[in-house]
């Protein structure tokens, strides 16, 4: 059987999870938009979802709005602020994130070759751009490198040093290795996706203060108080809401059993294949990602064979697979294109296993010493 080292592509279904979706679909079958009693029940069922979300969100139920994912809450996020003044996000960011900045002629805030955001850079870059700025977004937990940002810090530093700028964060990677009530707290625009944390494909969270109006993507409905038309999933919602909760309460154990794969594996891959280069070495990472430079070897060749050895890890983002291109991300943290074609990684969920990583690192090794003798 197949050794599953991608969960920051994805997560299964929790089995809690999964029995709450079966259960609400059968019991709320009705559209909670209706004026009938079916359609109250599941609007009642709707408001709980919220009102659980928020408390986990350290927000009021009003500030959370229900989406399809992070795709399109980042989206939200940064599009529904373009009309108000100038979008600056930085330069690792998820492409849902970098792809409606730049469309909108947005600014890239630069990192270092660790990954990490210098402060005083990011001060004066905001002191400079002050009088223009709508929108500042700095993700919580890079997806690729694993590389952890400040986002208490940063959010006061924008409100400090550009008072009429929004911050957002994507925080799709931190909901199993961060309690995500701080980062509510601090953020006036946070994104999070179902699937990352146990719960449903196709299901995600906006969080949006009330101090800045968006202009929503989509028209056509009142749902989501105008900014999200569209009839809710709620089965999906009520999944997603319950794995949240469970992602939540496990934050403590499941960084202590994370950790402890994290350090075994670079440990093994570090005497096994001496060449390997952890990328955001002496930054602060989140436990569930290794991302590897492997010089010599390209990705499609490295994720190939690790495939045929039964061992499922990424190259990057799901959402950039098949492309030819070396990541953006480690682009910005000035690795040379070349070496930046040989990227691998290996991400951990609360079911690996250390043998798994043990097997996997010894795959690699072994991949490796074929491509590159």
């Amino acid at each position: 059987m197949a050794i599953y080292l991608d969960s920051a592509a994805t997560t299964a279904m929790t089995s809690a999870a999964r029995a709450e979706y079966l259960q609400v679909a059968e019991a709320y079958p009705a559209n909670p938009q209706g004026s009938h009693r079916a359609a109250r029940a599941a609007m009642a069922k709707l408001d709980e979802c919220r009102e659980r979300c928020a408390v986990l969100l350290g927000c009021a139920p009003a500030e959370v709005y229900f989406t399809s994912g992070a795709t399109e809450s980042d989206n939200m996020a940064v599009t529904g602020r373009a009309h108000a003044g100038l979008i600056a996000a930085s330069a690792v960011e998820h492409k849902a994130v970098l792809a409606p900045a730049l469309h909108a002629g947005g600014e890239l805030i630069p990192v270092e070759a660790d990954g990490s955001m210098d402060r005083d850079r990011f001060r004066a870059f905001l002191k400079e751009r002050a009088s223009a700025l709508s929108l500042v977004s700095v993700m919580a937990v890079n997806n690729e490198t694993g590389v952890l940002y400040p986002v208490e810090i940063l959010a006061g530093m924008v409100r400090k040093h550009a008072p009429r700028a929004l911050f957002h964060t994507d925080a799709v990677q931190a909901a199993v290795v961060e309690r995500l009530e701080p980062l509510g707290r601090e953020a006036d625009l946070l994104s999070l996706s179902a699937h990352k944390f146990g719960g449903p494909k196709g299901c995600g969270i906006l969080l949006a203060k009330q101090r800045g109006a968006l202009k929503p993507l989509v028209l056509g409905g009142s749902q989501e108080r105008d900014l999200r038309p569209g009839t809710q999933d709620l089965p999906g919602i009520a999944a997603m809401t319950l794995a949240l909760e469970e992602a939540q309460a496990s934050v403590e154990s499941s960084v202590a059993h994370l950790r402890t794969l994290q350090h075994r594996f670079e440990a093994l891959v570090a005497e096994l294949v001496p060449v390997a280069v952890v990328s955001g070495l002496g930054a602060p990472r989140s436990p569930a990602i290794t991302h590897l430079l492997l010089p010599g070897a390209t990705s499609e060749e490295l994720l190939f064979l690790l495939d045929e050895a039964g061992i499922a890890a990424a190259a990057g983002s799901a959402c950039a697979s098949g492309a030819l291109e070396p990541s953006h991300v480690v682009l910005a943290m000035g690795v040379p294109a070349a070496l930046a074609k040989s990227t691998v990684r290996f991400s951990f969920s609360t079911s690996t296993s250390l043998s798994d990583v043990e097997l996997a690192a010894k795959a690699l090794a072994e991949v490796y010493r074929r491509l590159v003798p």
